[in-house]
């Protein structure tokens, strides 16, 4: 193949195409916002998380008779956790969190009569991951 000359109107073509790509590059990685994965989660105690999730958490319902606790362990801090209530997120609730040897562990606890009437499914999200807790149902 012979080699073309550099014509002034081919080096414009390069420099245009060159600069709508890394216009392109930027634009997709500035607005960029991942899918919420949504993952469910049964059970009082265990392990909770998918092949496709990089975060694998442990969790555990503690129910007494005046208290409820729900405690968590992970890798991350979580971003958020609340109550869903009819398809619509109740407040965020408060929570402690200590700093354990290669996990944080997170517990939210809340008066038995303060607990949600309507709602069964306790959420806590991190960063495209969501978890969603069944509230352990009691006599």
């Amino acid at each position: 193949m012979a080699a073309e000359k550099l014509t002034r109107g081919r080096l414009a073509q390069i420099i245009v195409m060159l600069t709508l790509l890394v216009i392109a590059f930027f634009w997709r990685t500035l607005i960029y916002t991942p899918g919420l994965t949504i993952i469910d989660c049964d059970g009082v105690s265990g392990f909770c998380g998918t092949s496709h999730s990089q975060e694998t958490i442990e969790f555990e319902w503690t129910i007494t008779e005046k208290n409820i606790e729900f405690s968590l362990f992970s890798k991350d801090k979580q971003h958020s956790a609340y109550w869903e209530k009819e398809g619509k997120q109740a407040l965020e609730l408060s929570r402690s969190q200590e700093e354990q040897e290669d996990a944080y562990k997170t517990t939210w606890r809340w008066a038995r009569q303060n607990a949600p009437k309507k709602s069964d499914v306790f959420n806590v999200v991190f960063d495209q991951y969501q978890y969603k807790f069944s509230y352990p149902k009691t006599k």
